[in-house]
C-alpha cells in the first residue's frame, strides 16, 4: 500500500468509525428487510466531487479521488458507507462477445456484430478477455482490493441486462421483430447475453470477495447480502406489458434464481410495466431514472419494493413524507446539498464559511424530517 493510500484510509477510519457505519448498515437494512428503521430513514448526499459514471479514470486515479471524496463526505452525517465504485460502459458485456467498443464523444457503445438472425450461432460462448472492457473492470477490482487490502467496499460495475446487451449487438428493432419472426434465434442470443451477465456477476464476486457490494443502484449506495443482481434495463420503457411477460421476464428470472434476487433499473417511464415487474421472481427493489415518487405510486408502488429514489433538497420533506404516509421502503439519495452546480459541486478548498454554515444547517434539517 503506497503511503498517500495508507494515510487517507486512516483519516477515513476516523471519520467512518465503526458506530457510524454500523448505525448507517442498520438502517438501510432495515429498509431492505422490511422494516420500519429505529431513529429515521436513511438517505445519502449525491456526489460530491465527480462523476461515479465517468470511465475515463486509471485504477490510480479511481482510487485517489474516491478516497478524497470519502474523506470529505465524512465531515457530514448522511448514511452513506465507504465504498469504491468502479465506473460504467455500456461496452462492457458486449465485449465478451468481441464487440470493439465505439465512443462518440462522451458517449461510449459497442459495435453490432448481429446483421442477420443466422449470425447469433457465431457468436460464440462469453468469455472475458485480456484487454477487454469487461476484463478492464476485472483488473481495476482486483487492483482497488489489493491497495486498499480489503478495508473498504467496491461495488460491482453497472451490468446492463441481456436485451440491452442484445440491443447493442443486433440493434433494439431488429431485436423486438426477431422475438416474432426468428424466435429461436431470438432464445439463443437472449440466453447468451444472460450467460454473460452471470459469468461476470460471478467474476466480480469472486475477485472481491468480503469486499463486495452487489449494487451499482446508485454506485454510492450501500445494500446488504441476500438482495441479488442489479440489473440496467432501460429498454423496458419501449416494450408492452405481453412482450415484457414473454420476452423478457425469463431471463430476469434466470438471473434473480442464480443470484438470489433482482433490483431492476430503467430511465424512462416504464409504470405501464411495474404490475409485471411485481410478477418477478424474487424482486426486491426499483430504481426508476426519470419517475418520480408521486408517478410511480400513481402506477402501483407500494411497500413489496424498496424504490431506490432521488430527490432535490427542497423536496426532501416531501418525500420523506410519502415514504411514511404510504409505508414506502425508500433508499434516497438528495441532491443539491453542496455548495455549486448540483451535478458539479464546488472542492472543499472552494468551500466558505457561508458554504459551512448552509451545508450544517441542511445536515441539521435532513436529521430531523427524516425521522421515521
Amino acid at each position: 500500500m503506497k503511503p498517500i493510500i495508507a494515510d487517507k484510509l486512516a483519516r477515513i477510519d476516523e471519520l467512518f468509525p465503526p458506530e457510524r457505519v454500523e448505525a448507517s448498515k442498520a438502517r438501510i437494512s432495515d429498509i431492505w428487510n422490511g422494516k420500519k428503521p429505529k431513529d429515521r430513514y436513511p438517505y445519502v448526499y449525491y456526489p460530491i466531487s465527480f462523476n461515479y459514471y465517468d470511465d475515463a479514470h486509471t485504477a490510480e486515479q479511481r482510487l485517489l479521488v474516491t478516497l478524497d471524496e470519502l474523506i470529505l463526505r465524512g465531515q457530514f452525517e448522511d448514511d452513506f458507507i465507504p465504498a469504491v465504485f468502479p465506473g460504467c460502459k455500456q461496452s462492457t458485456i458486449p465485449s465478451m462477445f468481441g464487440a470493439e467498443e465505439l465512443i462518440c464523444g462522451e458517449d461510449y457503445c459497442s459495435e453490432k456484430i448481429i446483421f442477420k438472425p443466422q449470425d447469433v450461432y457465431r457468436m460464440g460462448e462469453p468469455r472475458i478477455e485480456d484487454g477487454s472492457v469487461a476484463d478492464y473492470w476485472i483488473r481495476m477490482q482486483e487492483y482497488l482490493y489489493e491497495e486498499t487490502e480489503g478495508r473498504l467496499g467496491i461495488h460491482i460495475t453497472d451490468m446492463q441486462g441481456p436485451a440491452d446487451v442484445c440491443g447493442q449487438l443486433w440493434g433494439y428493432d431488429n431485436l423486438f421483430v426477431s422475438a416474432y419472426t426468428n424466435p429461436e434465434e431470438y432464445g439463443v442470443i437472449m440466453t447468451k447475453a444472460t450467460d454473460a451477465f452471470l459469468i461476470l456477476w460471478n467474476r466480480q464476486k469472486e475477485t472481491l470477495g468480503e469486499s463486495f457490494i452487489g449494487t451499482h443502484l446508485f454506485g454510492w449506495s450501500w445494500a446488504p447480502e441476500g438482495n441479488g443482481a442489479a440489473v440496467s434495463a432501460d429498454s423496458i420503457v419501449m416494450v408492452s406489458p405481453e412482450f415484457f411477460d414473454e420476452f423478457y421476464a425469463p431471463y430476469l428470472n434466470r438471473i434473480s434464481k442464480e443470484t438470489g434476487g433482482i433490483v431492476l433499473h430503467s430511465c424512462g417511464d416504464f409504470g405501464h410495466l411495474l404490475p409485471n415487474l411485481y410478477q418477478l421472481e424474487r424482486i426486491k427493489g426499483i430504481n426508476a431514472g426519470q419517475m418520480t415518487v408521486e408517478e410511480l405510486l400513481a402506477a402501483g408502488l407500494d411497500s413489496r419494493l424498496v424504490v431506490i429514489a432521488q430527490s432535490k433538497v427542497e423536496q426532501a420533506e416531501t418525500m420523506f413524507r410519502l415514504a411514511r404516509d404510504n409505508g414506502l421502503r425508500m433508499d434516497l439519495t438528495i441532491v443539491g446539498a453542496w455548495p455549486g452546480d448540483p451535478y458539479n459541486p464546488n472542492s472543499l478548498e472552494e468551500w466558505t464559511q457561508k458554504d459551512w454554515e448552509r451545508a450544517r444547517r441542511i445536515n441539521d434539517i435532513m436529521q430531523k424530517i427524516s425521522e421515521v
